[in-house]
């Protein structure tokens, strides 16, 4: 088993051979379950199961805007819900 170090800021940094073999790349996403109070098991969050919405994926990547998924945003859709949220 790999030991692993938390840092001054309370990140933890994966070594190359935990990043090659679960192909871990900046930004990947993770899930944290806590199991018997003293146990972390990080789950990989598989892209394709999650859909993203289309101003969502506009928001997080603004360098890569593309304009047919910005025609499908629904501003009336948008407009709603931020009234009622």
């Amino acid at each position: 088993m790999e030991e692993i170090i938390v840092d001054d800021k309370y990140k933890i940094h994966f070594s190359k051979e935990l990043i090659d073999i679960f192909k871990i790349k900046p930004k990947d996403r993770f899930q944290i379950k806590i199991e018997n109070k003293n146990k972390i098991v990080l789950e990989k969050v598989n892209k394709a199961k999650k859909e993203k919405d289309p101003l969502m994926d506009i928001l997080d990547t603004p360098a890569h805007v593309n304009i047919d998924k910005i025609k499908q945003i629904n501003l009336n859709n948008v407009e709603e819900e931020l009234w009622t949220t």
